[in-house]
């Protein structure tokens, strides 16, 4: 039994130390894509394809171009407002709010 115990509590020490590479590598692909894959599942690789195309294509289109700079701005300013805000709510936490890397938004 205690044997067992011992190397079930051995091969889980060395799964936690896997853990962050795992998920540097998820976080790699950003919520964003892992999302589209999610909802892009049970579709067949032919499927998946045309939706992919038929994506690429509408993404051309100005209309969805320019919804989709002003969602960009949207958030943005959503994410200024919420800055402020919490400045406000608390000043102390300026320091904390420096150490947060800014957004990188190159897919949104």
């Amino acid at each position: 039994m205690k044997m067992k115990l011992l190397i079930s509590m051995s091969i889980l020490g060395m799964a936690l130390q896997f853990t962050p590479v795992a998920r540097g590598q998820d976080e790699e692909q950003g919520r964003r894509g892992r999302r589209w894959e999610q909802r892009l599942a049970n579709l067949s690789p032919e499927e998946r394809q045309k939706v992919q195309a038929a994506r690429r294509k509408a993404m051309q289109e100005p209309s969805v171009q320019a919804a989709r700079e002003k969602m960009r701005q949207a958030h943005k300013e959503f994410r200024d407002a919420m800055h402020g805000a919490m400045l406000k709510a608390d000043p102390s936490i300026q320091p904390i709010l420096n150490k947060i890397p800014a957004p990188n938004r190159g897919g949104i």
